[in-house]
C-alpha cells in the first residue's frame, strides 16, 4: 500500500536557515537533490503493491535514494584505500 505524494514533502520550514548555514550550496548531496529527480520510480512500481491491503509500505522513491547513495557514495572511500594501497607498493 502506498501513499499519495502529497505526503511525500517534508517540510523543512524551522530548521530551513540552520540547514542553509550548514550545509555549503555547492555540497555533493545537495547538487544531486536539486539535479537528479527521483519520481519515476514510484508511478514506476505503483502495481507491485496491493492498493488495499497490508501495512504502508516505505516508499519505493526513498529505498531507491538510499541505493543510490549507497551505490555511489560508498565506493569512493573503497577507490581512495586502493589508490592508497597501489601508491604504497609502489613507493610513492
Amino acid at each position: 500500500m502506498l501513499k499519495d505524494n502529497s505526503q511525500m514533502c517534508l517540510s523543512l520550514a524551522p530548521y530551513q536557515g540552520l540547514y542553509d548555514a550548514i550545509i555549503p550550496q555547492k555540497h555533493l548531496l545537495r547538487r544531486i537533490k536539486e539535479n537528479i529527480d527521483f519520481s519515476f520510480v514510484n508511478p514506476m512500481l505503483r502495481k507491485q503493491y496491493c492498493e488495499h491491503f497490508g501495512r504502508p509500505a516505505k516508499e519505493p522513491e526513498m529505498m531507491f535514494k538510499l541505493m543510490f547513495l549507497k551505490n555511489f557514495i560508498l565506493p569512493i572511500p573503497m577507490r581512495l584505500s586502493a589508490q592508497n594501497r597501489q601508491h604504497r607498493s609502489c613507493g610513492i
